[in-house]
């Protein structure tokens, strides 16, 4: 639910089908990259320039694979050393450009990021990702105006594109401006009504801000109906269950998200206080490992509004 989980989910997507292809275009490109074709002694030049250009694609296209698997794989410094390589054979390569900005983006260096998803912008000024790519880099370097105005632009240029809404929703959750969440949330649902993802970011947006709760379980089990598949989710609506003093269903909800995915520090924490609620005693085991995971998980809860006590959370 957090906004910086969403960073790769477009590169993992393509993470299977890289591998297999990065070894095929390996395998097909060695013997032209480096090699000298004897030959080519006899060819014309002509036919020599055409050789080369391909040549030159094959390295492009081998690199730039190298650099999307190594990005899905979570390899970074392998990402920016392939997206590199590109840049040495084309500097204005937007492809190389976006995908070694997110790359710096993840190894936490952002003003790096946006120097590389600005020069995409400047070769390519009406490419709605770039922009919101570098909004992503200045929201996490806190510069909140700059970032905003590149949602903007991204969605005035796609305006048809339920991820610029989803990515605005998501630094204005981040941000407490719950309000603006869910409009941006509610543009995403309107435009794709089968996007998981979406209903599942307004039901977490109401959870947090521990109002419409209905409108919130509504959201989550429509999320689910569509995909059951998100820890997230089931996360979600645990946390919907808990605010709702729903303790047994939201243990439920929160056992369902740790089947899916074990270290999830929320869902941890949100059965522990549910447990606690109820007298449960496997409640501090939960709280233990939740705080091993995410150090700031209290913290993080205590800005919901929750905040645990001797017989359960209060604030729910």
């Amino acid at each position: 639910m957090i906004w910086a989980r969403t960073k790769l989910i477009h590169w993992v997507l393509l993470a299977g089908l890289l591998v297999v292809v990065t070894i095929l275009v390996l395998i097909w490109s060695s013997r032209g990259l480096g090699l000298p074709n004897p030959g080519d002694v006899h060819r014309p030049v002509s036919e020599l320039g055409q050789n080369s250009a391909r040549d030159r694609d094959v390295a492009i296209t081998r690199f730039l694979l190298i650099c999307l698997d190594s990005l899905a794989r979570g390899n970074m410094r392998r990402a920016i050393a392939a997206c590199d390589s590109v840049a040495a054979i084309d500097p204005n390569n937007v492809t190389a450009l976006k995908l070694r900005g997110n790359a710096y983006l993840i190894s936490g260096h952002g003003q790096m990021a946006a120097d590389d998803f600005s020069h995409a912008i400047q070769i390519s000024p009406k490419d709605p990702e770039a922009y919101r790519l570098r909004a992503g880099a200045y929201a996490a370097q806190y510069r909140d105006a700059p970032a905003l105005a590149d949602y903007d632009r991204a969605i005035s240029l796609a305006p048809d594109n339920p991820i610029n809404f989803q990515l605005r929703g998501y630094f204005y959750q981040i941000r407490n401006k719950f309000s603006l969440a869910i409009a941006d949330f509610t543009s995403a649902i309107a435009l794709q009504p089968n996007l998981a993802a979406a209903w599942n970011s307004r039901c977490w947006t109401r959870a947090v801000a521990g109002a419409d709760l209905t409108k919130a379980l509504a959201d989550c089990n429509r999320s689910l109906e569509l995909s059951a598949v998100n820890a997230n989710t089931w996360d979600s609506r645990g946390l919907v269950y808990l605010r709702m003093g729903k303790y047994a269903q939201a243990i439920a909800d929160y056992s369902n998200a740790l089947r899916k995915s074990p270290g999830l520090a929320s869902s941890l924490f949100g059965r522990a206080a549910a447990k606690l609620r109820i007298n449960d005693r496997t409640a501090a085991k939960d709280l233990a490992a939740a705080k091993a995971i995410e150090p700031g998980v209290e913290a993080r809860f205590l800005s919901y509004g929750i905040k645990l006590r001797a017989n359960g959370p209060s604030g729910t």
